[in-house]
Formats: C-alpha cells, structure tokens, sequence
C-alpha cells in the first residue's frame, strides 16, 4: 500500500494562499461581467417585491440544502456510517471550500483525502471513498444528460437564439458556439466512465498493472507516483465496492443523482424567479447540462470568471435583456461565495477539535 504523504495539506489554505486566489476570481468575474456583458442594474431595482420573488429564492436556498443533504448522506453511507452528521457536514463543507479555491477539484479532493484521515478512516478506505464518489458523479452526469437527450434530442444543443445583452463580444458568441458541440465532450466523459467501471468492477488487478506499467515510461516519469497512485485508487475501490450490496449501490448512486440534479436545478430556481414567464423548464434544466461541459475545463480557482461568463452566454435567451449578469452573480452567491464563507468558518473549527482530540 502506497502511504499517504506526510505533507500537511492544510499548509495549502493558509490566509494569504486564500485571499491571493478568491481576489483574482473575483478580479477576473467584475470584468468579464460588467466590462464585457450589457449588465443593467436598473433592472433589478425594476423587479417587485412579490410572492414570487420570495418563493424563488426560496426554491433556490433549497436546492443548496437538498444537494448538500444528498452529499452528506453519500459520504455518510461511504464511510459505514462511522461519522456523525456533524462530521459529514464539515468534510462537504470543506471538501466544497478546497474546490472552491483551487481549479477543477484537485485542492478539494487533496483536503478531503486528509480530513478522512484525520477522522480516523484508513489511507485505502479513504482513497477507495475519493475514487467512488468520482466514478458515481461521471455515471449521475452520464445518466441524467442521457436522459434529457431522449426526450429533447438535438433541441438540447440549439443555441441559435440571439441575446441583444451579450452585444458584439466574440467571447459570448464562442462560447454559445462551443455549447453546441457540447455532445463531443459528452461522449468522452461517458467514455471514461465506461472504462473506468470496467477497472473497478471487472478487471480491478489488471488496471493496477497497467498504470504500474504505463508509470515505467520514460516520457512520464514525472507522473510516475501519481500514475501508480490512479491504479491503486481503483483497485482498493473496487476491493471496498465488492463487499457492499446492490442496495447500497443504489442509495449511493440516488443519493448522487439526487445532489447533482439539485445543483442544477438551482439555476433553473433562479431563472424562473427573474424570467418574465412562459419558460419550458425542462429546456433551462438541459441548458444547464451544457454548461456544466463547459465548466470542465480548469481554468481560475473555482471557476471564477469562466462560471459566470458561461452562464450569462448559454442562459441570456431565457432572462430579460441586460439582466443575466445580475441573475449569474446571484447565482455564483448560491455556489460558490456560500461555501468560501462556511468553509472560512468551519476549517479553523476542525482544526481544533482534531488538534484537541489528537492530544
């Protein structure tokens, strides 16, 4: 068994390792929205104080729960339900926070990986938990956008509607371009998916010799530890995986689908909130699916910047003109500046109550 670096990650979350990021998002987010977009602010002073307003964003709120909830339920199951509901909520919360301040997941995953350890879950336990909750939110992604293929077909991708808000930017025209192409990508992502079952359930040991081998090649030597690691990921997963039933399977994968269908759903909230009626909402809830191939890509920490650009080209068709960017700031306040400040609050907490326990 390959041991867990002795590296604290925590080394990586220090204040001005924090702050230096988040302000770059936030830097780059001000500018691509009010420099680039026909933002209005007017607009949102125009809306009224009504009952659906209110019931909206309440909508909105309980998506955030609902996902939350569904992840908490999910690690809770993946760990034998060893961990209370207390500490559960602290390893999302957190595990949310990394991702949040790092590109892609990588910060995120790194710091869930050391608070499983910290709660006195084994290295390979913890490793085979990190490659399952991957593998089950490629099969949730894969499942549901297939879905919403069979019952929309190629409408899912036409992005042919004009938005007068996003004016002459060749950056918004791009990116509502790429979105028609999103298929391309989709197929990949339900490729990998595929293969990486395969080596979980079918032929664990051989793809354990296989990233072993692939690790030996002297063009990748510099990934050689973290090849070898990807091939020891899944084969304790699928060692964690076979003692389990197929009832277990399924609250985890429900639990998957449930969380993921919540934040995307969260949009949806949001722009039947502040659109002016008349939406087919299975069609803002595909749009979202498009999106999120899009956002794949790493790019600034959290996504900042490229989230909220994304949003405002694929989803300006469904909102009144020049009130997109206000809508995609409101938003990226559900998912990503809540978790930096539940984090900022739930981190130095933990660290506490480990320190303490540890002594």
């Amino acid at each position: 068994m390959t041991e867990v670096t002795d590296q604290n990650p925590l080394s990586q979350f220090r204040p001005r390792r924090i702050l230096l990021p988040v302000a770059i998002g936030v830097g780059v987010s001000l500018y691509l929205i009010f420099g680039l977009s026909k933002m209005d602010m007017s607009k949102l002073s125009q809306i009224p104080f009504t009952g659906h307003l209110v019931i909206g964003l309440l909508l909105a709120l309980l998506t955030v729960v609902i996902r939350d909830l569904a992840y908490i339920y999910r690690i809770w199951q993946l760990t034998d339900c060893k961990l209370s509901f207390m500490k559960c909520f602290e390893v999302i919360m957190l595990w949310e926070f990394g991702s949040s301040i790092t590109p892609a997941s990588v910060g995120g995953i790194t710091l869930a990986l050391f608070i499983l350890k910290k709660e006195k879950i084994s290295y390979g336990k913890g490793t085979s938990i990190i490659m399952l909750c991957s593998y089950l939110d490629n099969i949730a992604f894969v499942s549901v956008f297939s879905i919403l293929f069979l019952l929309l077909g190629t409408r899912m991708f036409d992005l042919s509607a004009t938005c007068s808000s996003l004016g002459d930017s060749k950056l918004f025209s791009g990116i509502r371009i790429l979105g028609q192409y999103v298929w391309i990508g989709f197929i990949i992502v339900a490729v990998i998916g595929g293969l990486l079952g395969f080596a979980i359930f079918v032929r664990p040991g051989w793809a354990r010799g296989f990233f072993e081998r692939v690790s030996k090649i002297k063009i990748l030597h510099r990934w050689e530890e973290k090849i070898k690691l990807l091939g020891e990921e899944i084969w304790y997963a699928s060692r964690e995986f076979k003692t389990k039933g197929f009832l277990f399977s399924m609250k985890v994968l429900i639990a998957t689908i449930i969380s993921w269908c919540a934040r995307y759903a969260l949009a949806s909230a949001l722009i039947w909130t502040f659109a002016d009626g008349g939406l087919n909402q299975l069609d803002v809830f595909a749009r979202q699916y498009v999106h999120r191939m899009i956002v794949m890509i790493p790019t600034t920490p959290g996504g900042s910047g490229i989230m909220e650009v994304s949003f405002i080209a694929l989803n300006c068709d469904f909102l009144p003109v020049g009130l997109a960017p206000a809508v995609a700031i409101i938003w990226r306040l559900f998912n990503f500046y809540l978790y930096l400040g539940i984090g900022a609050i739930v981190l130095p907490r933990w660290i506490a109550r480990v320190n303490k326990k540890a002594a």
